[in-house]
């Protein structure tokens, strides 16, 4: 299921969120050949969050692969694995956080926030990497994608996204966490 509140979101309110639609934690599958999950972009503003509960069934090296999402336009942001570890493309450039927790092939509540110019990566809530990024012009996007670039064309996603969300707002610790305790899909955690 994949809900829309564009016309008129509150602060902080989640404009974009997708879920296994059977209610059974079987979420999306991508097999990182092709396919991907097409959708209109949202405005989310300079400071906005992607929640994604995620396991990857394989990590390939090549360059802008594994996209989780993609938003383009004259404004691009882009979150996925390229050459080994997690990235964060904005305004024509990507930014390395040197970290990639989806290489294990588990499940991971996976949360990117950004705050006009500083990005941050947190694994199961806990941050694992920051980025000082070219602030992001999300809001001029026209195009979006869940497991591909934005054109679907490349950068195919190989697992499962069993939760994505977005949010018009950079979410705090403390709601990174309780957005994790709250993922109702947790599969695969000990």
């Amino acid at each position: 299921m994949i809900t829309v509140n564009k016309a008129n979101p509150t602060p902080g309110e989640i404009t974009s969120s997708l879920t296994g639609s059977t209610g059974d934690g079987a979420g999306l599958h991508f097999d990182g050949a092709a396919g991907s999950v097409s959708f209109t972009p949202v405005d989310l503003g300079a400071k906005f969050s992607f929640e994604f509960v995620v396991k990857a069934d394989s990590l390939s090296g090549a360059a802008n692969a594994n996209c989780l999402a993609a938003f383009q336009g004259s404004g691009n942001a882009i979150l996925g694995h390229d050459n080994g570890t997690l990235k964060f493309f904005s305004v024509g450039a990507w930014y390395d956080f040197g970290v990639n927790p989806l290489s294990d092939l588990k499940v991971h509540h996976l949360t990117l926030t950004v705050d006009g110019t500083s990005a941050t990566i947190f694994d199961n809530a806990n941050q694992i990497a920051t980025a000082t990024i070219t602030t992001s012009n999300i809001d001029s996007a026209t195009t979006a994608r869940l497991g591909a670039n934005a054109a679907g064309t490349s950068g195919f996603f190989d697992g499962t996204i069993y939760r994505a969300r977005f949010y018009n707002k950079t979410l705090t610790s403390a709601e990174v966490q309780t957005a994790y305790e709250r993922a109702d899909v947790q599969y695969g955690r000990q």
